[in-house]
């Protein structure tokens, strides 16, 4: 009887909220050993998942890692996640324990940082925990929307095949992040190529005709004077602009991290004219896949409106998911939140909308996010056409500029000497 009345007390109880096939909103308690069983038996009801969450006297805060943990995230690269997924995927489909895989991985990676981390989700496991619960201590390693696709995947069963898919998104975000980051690279590069040539050409080569155009006195034409005034700046107080360009870095640097840094160039992302549309593209394959792949694995909604706040990467959206979450608090549509916003094409809103009426929205979903990769890799490409001449325009109004500034006192001291 007593161990009865402790096994009762040690089980967890679990607050839920779900929707009948009708769409008509349920709300209750349930013990159940973990997040999982109640995914189980509410699936086992037919109801869909709205939201799942330990009652207030049993919620536990998640163990965090200590700074020396912090240490081993910082080191962990990220080509380290998509492996782990990759390999751990292979071993257990061919018959091997998810404590060997774990194992088996940390004795071959050559990083030293991930063996480590490695090994401790292995000691968690082998103590019970589940995977999804050891990860969820490193969150600077292993995303939010991972930590969720694994719990699903641990209610039905289903981890290995979990983690092959959870290879391949994180494969296609890399690839679909390293295309934009290339394509923004290219006019950096370019930016970076033309100032040092400036410079170069103002510091060492314009000051040699100082004695030429001297001659000239106030005959000089105006560009050539101001160029003259920079030149003679940069040679005479080059320290005050090392240090105020220093400052510039510092200052630029730090306010990119504020509030408000991050919203004037997240705003900027979506209305530069050139890049606009790659950025918007960019942003629908990262939330209408990750949408999708989350309720095709059985993940509550307002779970995976949490998730969305992370995955997109532009404060902007953040009123497109307080305006989902607060419609799917109510029993509303979805789709009508995705029409209404500017930040979603109109072809993938229009699918959004179509895969909701008729129940199929994760296979739309994946679908849209489909078609928005293929539009990503047209915006990509455009982007770069467009950007490289507009580039190239740019540096030779610059230097043309600069060798006009020299030239043209050239020629009006070789006309006067004819005269």
């Amino acid at each position: 009887m007593a161990h009865a009345v402790a096994e009762q007390v040690l089980t967890p109880r679990f607050e839920w909220r779900a929707r009948r096939t009708d769409g008509a909103p349920e709300r209750g308690v349930m013990e159940a050993a973990n997040h999982a069983g109640v995914v189980r038996e509410l699936h086992r009801q037919g109801l869909v998942v709205v939201s799942i969450a330990l009652t207030e006297i049993d919620a536990k805060p998640t163990e965090r890692a200590n700074h020396g943990d912090r240490s081993l995230s910082n080191r962990f690269r990220r080509d380290e996640v998509l492996s782990l997924c990759t390999q751990l995927s292979v071993m257990m489909k061919t018959g091997v324990s998810l404590i060997e895989g774990l194992e088996t991985y940390a004795a071959q990676t050559p990083s030293k940082e991930a063996a480590s981390v490695i090994r401790r989700i292995r000691d968690d496991v082998c103590e019970g925990e589940d995977l999804s619960v050891a990860m969820a201590k490193w969150p600077r390693i292993f995303p939010t929307v991972m930590i969720a696709l694994l719990q699903a995947a641990e209610a039905t069963g289903m981890l290995d095949q979990m983690l092959a898919r959870i290879a391949k998104d994180l494969s296609k975000q890399r690839k679909f992040t390293r295309q934009v980051k290339g394509a923004m690279a290219y006019p950096g590069i370019m930016l970076a190529v033309a100032i040092a040539a400036v410079t170069i050409i103002m510091t060492f080569v314009l000051p040699k005709f100082r004695p030429l155009f001297a001659a000239q006195g106030d005959k000089l034409p105006a560009i050539t004077r101001v160029l003259m005034t920079i030149a003679d700046s940069l040679q005479d107080h080059w320290p005050i602009w090392i240090v105020s360009l220093s400052a510039i870095i510092c200052g630029g640097t730090v306010w990119a991290k504020s509030a408000g840094g991050r919203l004037a160039l997240d705003w900027l992302r979506m209305n530069t004219p050139i890049v606009k549309k790659m950025f918007q593209q960019l942003y629908t394959v990262r939330f209408a896949g990750t949408m999708g792949t989350l309720l095709a694995a059985g993940v509550s909604l307002l779970d995976v409106i949490r998730i969305l706040r992370t995955v997109t990467g532009n404060t902007l959206y953040n009123e497109l998911w307080d305006e989902l979450e607060d419609r799917v608090n109510r029993g509303q549509d979805m789709s009508t939140a995705f029409l209404q916003s500017p930040l979603v094409p109109r072809p993938v809103s229009a699918m959004i909308n179509a895969g909701e009426r008729s129940g199929r929205l994760s296979e739309t979903l994946e679908h849209a996010a489909q078609f928005s990769e293929d539009e990503l890799d047209s915006a990509i490409k455009m982007a770069t056409s467009l950007i490289e001449p507009i580039m190239i325009l740019g540096m030779g109004v610059v230097v043309g500029g600069i060798a006009a500034a020299m030239l043209l006192p050239i020629f009006g001291l070789s006309k006067s000497l004819h005269h």
